[in-house]
């Protein structure tokens, strides 16, 4: 998947710089609680056109979190 949208729809959630949303970076870092988190996992699964598990939703606290689970579910 790709970093470029995924950090594109966490900083616009975020309301951030695109450049502070970096692989090792926590969410909570950025400004972002739960429910934001459920935002951005659903606009990714518009922008890929895939359905995420809620179940993967307490797991992820980073970028890099999101991108695994992205990668998972793509393959």
């Amino acid at each position: 998947m790709s970093l470029d949208i995924v950090a594109e729809i966490i900083a616009k959630t975020a309301h951030c710089k695109i450049e502070d949303v970096k692989p090792d970076v926590e969410l909570k870092t950025l400004g972002l609680g739960s429910l934001d988190t459920i935002t951005i996992l659903f606009e990714l699964e518009e922008a890929f056109d895939i359905e995420i598990p809620n179940e993967i939703i307490p797991e992820i606290t980073t970028v890099n979190d999101i991108l695994n689970n992205l990668d998972k579910i793509n393959h």
